[in-house]
C-alpha cells in the first residue's frame, strides 16, 4: 500500500518519465534549413580567431560559446543528427538541474515544476533540442532564476552580479538578462546596510557590468551581416511592432501558458509576501517592459517566437511557485485560484502527454526521409530550389549517397552586406536565374522547407509563377511535409 509520504515522488518520477520521452521524440526531428545554415558555418570555423568574427555563411551568427560546443560536439559526432541534439539537450539538463534547489522546500515542488515542463514541452523541448544557441538562452534564464534565489536566501549580491557577467557571452538576447541582473544588484546594494564591505561589493559590481558591456560590443560585432539584411525584422510603426511582437510571443508561449502567467504575474503584484516570488514576478515584469519597448524603438527586434522564448523560463517558475504558494494559502479565494491554475496546467500536460502517446513529432520539414529518399534514388539532375540548398549540403555530409546526383545551385551562401529591402527581390532573381539552367528535356527541381500547396510566404508562389511564366507546367511525384520533387514540363518553344 502507498503511503501519501512517496506520493510526490511518484509523480516527480512519472512526470520526468514523460519529460524525457517527450524530449527524446523531439531529438529524432530532422535539421531544418536555418539549423543546417549555422551548422555550414560553424563546421567551416578553422583557426580560433575564426570564432570571434561573424559567422562566413549563410548571413548567420551565433555567440561564441555556443559556437564552440557545436564545433566540438561536431569533432564527437560527425554530422549525426540525434546524437548532436541529445548533446544539446544533455547541455541543457545540466544547466536547468539547480532549479530543483529553488523548488525543494516545497513537498510537490518539483512535481508541479516538471508538469509545467511537460505542458510547454513542444515550444520550450523544441528549442532545447534545437543546433542552435536558444538552448543556451532558454538555460540562462533558469540560472539567473536561480542567481536570484541564491540571493534571497543569503541575502548575497554577488549571485546576480556575478551571474549577470557569467551569462553574458552565452547568447544574444541574454544581454536583457544580465542588465537585469546588475540592476537587481545594485537595489540589493543601495538596501544593505553600509559595513567595510561596501565599497568591494560596489567595486564587483562595477568589473561585472564592464563584463557586460564588452559582452554586449562582442555580440553586436557578431550580429552585424544577420540583423541588418533582413527587412522583416523591422516595423514602420509602434502598432506594427507591437502586432510582430504579440504574434511572437503567442507562438513562444501558447495560450495555456500565456493564461496561467497572466493570471499569476497580476495576482503577485497584490501579494503581501514580498519575498523571493514577488521579486521575480517584479524583475521578470522589468524584463517584459524592456522588450516591449526594445520592440517599438527598434533595438530589440524580436520577431519570431525564437526570439523570446527565453522570457518562458520565468513564466513557467512563476506559474509553478504561484501554483504551490496559492494552493497552501489559508485564504479561500486565493486557494482557489491556485487550485484552478494547478486544472489548467494539469490539462495542458496531459494533452501535450496525448500528443506523445498517440506518435505526435513536431517537424519544421520532414527533411529525414526526404533526403532519404533521394539517396535511394538513381542518378538524376534536380535543380534546387534556393531554400533547399543549406538542407541538401548538410545531408549530402550525412549520406554520402546523395553525392551520386548532379545539382544546379545559384544560392549565393556567403555571408555579405545586403540590402535588406530588396531580399525578396533577390530571391526572385535567384528563382529565375535558376530554371535559366534547365536542361532542355522535362527536369525535377528538389523542393525544401515550403509547401507549395499551402504556401503563405509568397516564397513557393515565386517558383509556381517563373514555372507559369516560361509556359510550364509541373507535377509532384514525391511529398513529404514541407519538401516534394516535382517533375517540370516545358515545350520547345518555352520561353528563356
Amino acid at each position: 500500500m502507498l503511503k501519501s509520504s512517496n506520493l510526490p515522488r511518484i509523480a516527480t518520477l512519472l512526470c520526468l518519465v514523460m519529460l524525457a520521452c517527450l524530449f527524446l521524440t523531439l531529438a529524432t526531428r530532422s535539421v531544418w534549413v536555418d539549423e543546417a545554415m549555422l551548422l555550414k558555418a560553424v563546421m567551416e570555423l578553422k583557426t580560433p580567431v575564426d570564432f570571434f568574427q561573424p559567422l562566413a555563411y549563410y548571413d548567420q551568427a551565433e555567440p561564441l560559446l555556443a559556437s564552440v560546443f557545436f564545433k566540438a560536439m561536431i569533432s564527437l559526432f560527425h554530422y549525426n543528427i540525434e546524437p548532436l541534439r541529445l548533446a544539446v539537450l544533455a547541455a541543457s539538463c545540466l544547466l536547468i538541474a539547480p532549479m530543483f534547489l529553488v523548488f525543494k522546500d516545497y513537498r510537490w515542488g518539483a512535481a508541479v515544476f516538471l508538469l509545467a515542463l511537460i505542458g510547454h514541452g513542444f515550444s520550450t523541448g523544441l528549442y532545447l533540442t534545437e543546433l542552435k544557441h536558444y538552448f543556451l538562452e532558454i538555460c540562462v534564464s533558469f540560472l539567473a532564476i536561480f542567481a536570484i534565489w541564491k540571493a534571497q536566501q543569503q541575502n548575497n549580491l554577488y549571485w546576480p552580479v556575478g551571474m549577470a557577467a557569467v551569462v553574458s557571452v552565452m547568447g544574444f538576447s541574454t544581454l536583457i538578462v544580465s542588465g537585469g541582473l546588475l540592476i537587481y544588484g545594485f537595489v540589493m546594494w543601495l538596501t544593505l546596510p553600509r559595513d567595510e564591505r561596501t565599497l568591494r561589493k560596489l567595486s564587483v559590481m562595477f568589473i561585472c557590468g564592464v563584463v557586460v558591456a564588452a559582452a554586449y560590443l562582442f555580440m553586436k560585432s557578431l550580429t552585424i551581416y544577420q540583423l541588418g539584411n533582413y527587412d522583416d525584422y523591422f516595423a514602420s510603426s509602434a502598432l506594427g511592432a507591437l502586432a510582430i511582437l504579440q504574434k511572437a510571443v503567442l507562438g513562444a508561449y501558447g495560450k495555456a501558458l500565456l493564461l496561467i502567467s497572466g493570471i499569476a504575474n497580476v495576482a503577485l503584484l497584490f501579494s503581501k509576501n514580498r519575498g523571493f516570488l514577488f521579486k521575480l514576478n517584479l524583475f521578470f515584469l522589468g524584463l517584459v517592459t524592456v522588450v516591449v519597448i526594445g520592440r517599438i524603438v527598434g533595438f530589440y527586434p524580436a520577431t519570431y517566437s525564437r526570439h523570446v522564448i527565453w522570457l518562458v523560463p520565468f513564466s513557467l517558475v512563476i506559474a509553478s511557485y504561484a501554483i504551490l504558494e496559492f494552493t497552501a494559502n489559508p485564504i479561500k479565494t486565493v486557494r482557489g485560484l491556485g487550485w484552478a491554475l494547478l486544472v489548467v496546467l494539469s490539462l495542458q500536460a496531459g494533452k501535450i502527454g496525448l500528443y506523445e502517446l498517440k506518435g505526435f513529432n513536431y517537424e519544421y520539414v520532414d527533411n529525414n526521409d526526404f533526403y532519404r529518399h533521394i539517396a535511394e534514388m538513381a542518378p538524376t539532375q534536380f535543380l534546387v530550389y534556393p531554400d533547399a540548398q543549406p538542407s541538401l549540403e548538410y545531408y549530402a555530409l550525412l549520406d554520402p549517397r546523395l553525392n551520386k546526383h548532379q545539382y544546379v545551385r545559384v544560392y549565393d551562401e556567403l555571408t555579405q552586406k545586403r540590402n535588406a529591402t530588396l531580399g525578396f527581390a533577390d530571391f526572385q532573381n535567384d528563382v529565375v536565374q535558376l530554371l535559366r539552367h534547365r536542361p532542355a528535356t522535362d527536369f525535377s527541381v528538389l523542393v525544401s522547407h515550403i509547401n507549395l500547396d499551402t504556401d503563405i510566404t509568397g516564397r513557393g508562389k515565386v517558383l509556381e509563377a517563373e514555372i507559369s511564366r516560361l509556359n510550364c507546367t509541373y507535377t509532384s511525384y514525391f511529398y513529404v511535409y514541407n519538401a516534394q520533387l516535382i517533375r517540370v514540363h516545358c515545350p520547345m518553344d518555352a520561353q528563356l
